[in-house]
C-alpha cells in the first residue's frame, strides 16, 4: 500500500528548533513508513511559501497517491492506511478530527531520541476541529486531482489562507473531502501568525 504513496513536506531552514523538528519528523517517516518516498520542498522565501514548497515537493513525487504533510505532524502510522483505504470513495481526505498539541518541554524531550510508536506523553492540548476549520497541515489526494487544481496558489506568500484557497478549489473541481477521526500530533515551535501572508 506504502508503495503508491509520495509525502510531500513543505519546508524552511531556521537553524534552530524547527530544524529539529524537521529532521525528527522526516526520520519518523522513514523509519515508520519505509516504503513511501519522501519528497521535501525547500523554500528560502522571506517569509515562508508554503505554497511553493509544497509544490516543489510534488515535482519530485513520481508515485500516484500524495501525503501533505507539515513538517511538525506525525500521526499514527495506521492513520496513514486508513486514509488511503477511503480514497475508494472519496476524492480527497482530511484523516484527522483532533490535533494534539505536544508542550515545549514534551517536544523537546521526545525530539532528543529517535522516533519510536507509541510516543509518550505527558503535557499537551488538544484542539477539536470544527467541519470547516483546520483543513490543511495533513492532507491525502491523488496525483491527478492535486494536478487538476494546478497544485497550491504561490500567490499566498507566507503562510494561512492557501490551505483554504487548495480546499476550495478541490472540492469545487474534483469533489468534497472526507474527514476521518483520527488524531494527530503536533511539535512545539514558536508560534508564527497569520501576518506573514501577504496575499
Amino acid at each position: 500500500m506504502f508503495e503508491r504513496i509520495s509525502i510531500l513536506i513543505p519546508y524552511k531552514p531556521d537553524n534552530g528548533i524547527r530544524d529539529i523538528n524537521f529532521n525528527w519528523i522526516k526520520t519518523f517517516y522513514e523509519m515508520m513508513i519505509p516504503e513511501a518516498e519522501i519528497c521535501v520542498g525547500v523554500s528560502t522565501d522571506e517569509p515562508f511559501n508554503r505554497a511553493r514548497a509544497i509544490n516543489l515537493a510534488a515535482k519530485q513525487a513520481t508515485r500516484g497517491i500524495f501525503v501533505i504533510v507539515d513538517g511538525d505532524i506525525f500521526c499514527d502510522p495506521e492513520v496513514m492506511k486508513d486514509a488511503i483505504r477511503h480514497l475508494q470513495d472519496a476524492p480527497w481526505v482530511i484523516p484527522f478530527r483532533k490535533i494534539v498539541g505536544i508542550s515545549e518541554e514534551n517536544s523537546k524531550h521526545l525530539v532528543s531520541a529517535p522516533p519510536t510508536w507509541p510516543v509518550e506523553m505527558t503535557d499537551f492540548d488538544i484542539i477539536h476541529t470544527s467541519p470547516f476549520t483546520y483543513v490543511g497541515g495533513f492532507n491525502v489526494i491523488p496525483r491527478e486531482h492535486f494536478l487538476a487544481v494546478g497544485g497550491f496558489d504561490e500567490r499566498f506568500s507566507g503562510w494561512g489562507g492557501e490551505d483554504d484557497a487548495f480546499s476550495s478549489a478541490v472540492n469545487t473541481l474534483c469533489g468534497h473531502y472526507k474527514r476521518l477521526e483520527h488524531t494527530i500530533y503536533h511539535l512545539w515551535h514558536p508560534v508564527v501568525g497569520y501576518e506573514n501572508n501577504l496575499a
